[in-house]
């Protein structure tokens, strides 16, 4: 009797305990059907359905632009379709392909959940054209995914300590992917070289995630402006820094200045593209 007890609590336990996320495919979604919506713990409202979820009300296949709510942007190219120009084609596609190299790099707590916080970023970053290496040893983690052999599950050691993201494959890492520094403790080495898409926003993630820990920081060929100075002096244990020459750029140079001087042993080499191209 006690061993049908303990069954019936592990049957009614397991379903819980195997997801350790809410997002389901579309395969699951799809099963499980169309669910009653709830608000508080009551079913929605009645009156407050749109209409064309109502009881009795007709539908066609044109109900799915209803449903689905589509964005100005399609309603507008659906207006333009008798005057539709090649150049509204090109702009579309570009936002198309800037939606996908976002959604491409957002953090993913699934792989985290299933590799860990470090071998999760080295998967993010070398799958990406990044070289990675961790602590203890010399060589860098790089190269094609098909000849990588990375472990498919979580296993210690692999702690991550330094990032070139130089040549970070589509057009370079974007705000969304440096969250996937998170819980980096050990990263000590950080290269955004030529990475256009590193802005302010970018540089003030970057020290709120890693500040305590960073001692190296190239952003050389990005998008450097006085608020991202000022996002660089909260990084504590930055201890080189790599930018672009600020040229006649007043504002920068005086923001560089004046983080010398709050910040006398952090050592900041401003190269030009000159001394990039002897390179």
């Amino acid at each position: 009797m006690t061993l049908n007890l303990k069954t019936r609590y592990i049957r009614y336990l397991y379903p819980t305990c195997r997801s350790y996320c809410n997002n389901k495919s579309i395969y699951e979604r799809d099963e499980a059907g169309p669910q009653p919506r709830k608000v508080h713990g009551n079913l929605y409202p009645e009156w407050r359905r749109p209409w064309i979820q109502r009881d009795g009300e007709w539908s066609s296949k044109l109900s799915v632009f209803v449903e689905k709510s589509p964005s100005m942007h399609v309603l507008n190219a659906m207006q333009k379709i008798p005057d539709l120009t090649v150049q509204d084609v090109k702009e579309w596609w570009g936002q198309m392909k800037l939606i996908q190299e976002i959604e491409n790099q957002r953090y993913l707590p699934e792989r985290v959940a299933a590799l860990g916080v470090n071998l999760g970023a080295v998967h993010f970053f070398t799958y990406r054209q990044c070289a990675v290496r961790v602590k203890g040893q010399t060589e860098w983690i790089e190269g094609d995914i098909t000849s990588l052999n990375l472990p498919d599950s979580f296993r210690d050691g692999y702690y991550v300590e330094s990032i070139d993201c130089t040549k970070f494959h589509h057009n370079g890492i974007r705000y969304e992917g440096l969250q996937n520094l998170l819980g980096l403790s050990f990263l000590k080495w950080l290269s955004l070289k030529n990475n256009r898409n590193v802005d302010v926003w970018c540089l003030d993630r970057i020290a709120g995630q890693n500040g305590n820990s960073l001692e190296f920081l190239n952003i050389e060929g990005c998008n450097l402006c006085p608020g991202g100075v000022h996002a660089i002096a909260r990084m504590e244990a930055l201890k080189i820094l790599e930018v672009s020459d600020p040229g006649d750029n007043i504002q920068l140079q005086a923001a560089l200045s004046i983080l010398e001087q709050e910040r006398p042993h952090l050592l900041i080499n401003a190269s030009t593209a000159t001394e990039d191209n002897a390179e």
